[in-house]
């Protein structure tokens, strides 16, 4: 008798999982491996073979005495990991903040041809697109603003180096994968914060009440 149908798929998702973790690790990710390894014991998942080698040649390198000394490396190799998350909020935020200029911008000039439509439906578009801008520095100022009280707050100059770095690197088959994000829990046990936590914290107001 095979196993029930919610095993298979439960099987599936984790080997998925696994899948994705392996190609992020192969990519050039030192945190994959560890995350991998987190994965497996978090769910009792078994340990797959190239997960095994990975696990044993990290774990040689850090007790081999001859090799190279590096003061801080795994804390380097966090920070870096840190930065890279910043710098990804920030594009998408930007990359949020270009798209709704575009967005409103179409949606005032529509609303515009309707004559007998009540002001008040208009006025709010209006406000907003106000507030957006209807350009890359504002874009910038946007993203500042929206992104206050979080770890990814800066000025607009950080948020247009963060953006013109990350979109650098994106589409990159080597380097893009500074940019996985890895699940909240594993994160929270290297001591970093998954973005999904910033939002928490955030106060909710309309963007048109947000000032640089």
């Amino acid at each position: 008798m095979g196993e029930p149908r919610s095993s298979h798929a439960t099987n599936d998702l984790n080997q998925r999982e696994l899948d994705r973790l392996r190609r992020i690790a192969e990519a050039g990710s030192e945190l994959a491996p560890a995350a991998a390894l987190f994965f497996c014991a978090a769910y009792g998942v078994g340990v797959p073979e190239w997960l095994v080698g990975l696990a044993a040649r990290g774990y040689c390198k850090q007790l081999n005495t001859n090799r190279p000394k590096k003061r801080g490396r795994s804390s380097g190799l966090l920070e870096r990991y840190r930065q890279d998350v910043i710098d990804l909020i920030r594009w998408d935020t930007v990359r949020s903040a270009r798209e709704k200029q575009k967005e409103l911008i179409e949606t005032v000039l529509t609303l515009e041809t309707y004559s007998d439509l009540s002001a008040r439906y208009k006025d709010e578009p209006k406000k907003m697109l106000k507030w957006a801008g209807r350009d890359w520095l504002r874009a910038y100022d946007c993203a500042s603003m929206m992104l206050r009280e979080t770890p990814a707050f800066g000025g607009a100059d950080a948020m247009k180096l963060s953006y013109c770095r990350v979109e650098a690197r994106i589409d990159h088959p080597k380097d893009s994968w500074r940019y996985f994000l890895f699940e909240p829990e594993f994160l929270e046990s290297i001591g970093i914060e998954h973005p999904s936590r910033w939002i928490q914290s955030k106060k909710l107001t309309p963007l048109y009440n947000l000032t640089l």
